[in-house]
């Protein structure tokens, strides 16, 4: 049985658009509020013979909520820093390996990553009141990785324009 002994750690956090979370909208505040648990996820190691695509080891629990937004769209985006990387970066694997599968649908999306751009995770017009949901990390498992322990940050983002 041939194992790779690499790990996998996502580090999460949430930020969104405006002071304290206002965003003025012609002459209105829109008021944003985020809230994301857990702030790191990991993936673990695994044979890629048998498991080809790995769950993070648990989901990340998205709250939101918008006020005064009218019928103005709203976005929930995620943004990875660049790519895993491993022993200050002499190791890297390209974070398009990891892709999300997200309930409710909608508003929420499913998505996989892109190195420094914003993918939209979930979006629509209004305002939310306690819109709840779950992200579900996943991981493409090949042979090809080098054995390390990998991490980036990914930055959800909930904006209103």
């Amino acid at each position: 049985m041939k194992i790779k002994n690499y790990f996998l750690v996502l580090t999460v956090w949430a930020v969104f658009f405006g002071i304290a979370g206002a965003v003025s909208l012609h002459g209105q505040a829109a008021h944003l509020e985020l809230q994301i648990s857990p702030q790191s996820i990991s993936f673990h190691a695994a044979d890629p013979d048998v498991e080809p695509v790995i769950i993070a080891d648990r989901p990340v629990h998205v709250q939101m909520r918008i006020t005064g937004n009218g019928n103005r769209p709203w976005q929930l985006t995620l943004r990875a820093d660049g790519d895993l990387s491993a022993w200050l970066g002499f190791y890297t694997i390209s974070i398009s390996n990891i892709g999300w599968t997200a309930t409710p649908t909608p508003p929420f999306e499913n998505g996989t990553l892109v190195a420094n751009v914003a993918q939209r995770a979930a979006g629509g017009n209004g305002n939310l009141n306690d819109m709840q949901g779950d992200i579900n990390f996943t991981f493409q498992n090949l042979w090809t990785y080098r054995a390390a322990s990998y991490s980036r940050t990914v930055t959800f983002i909930l904006s209103a324009p």
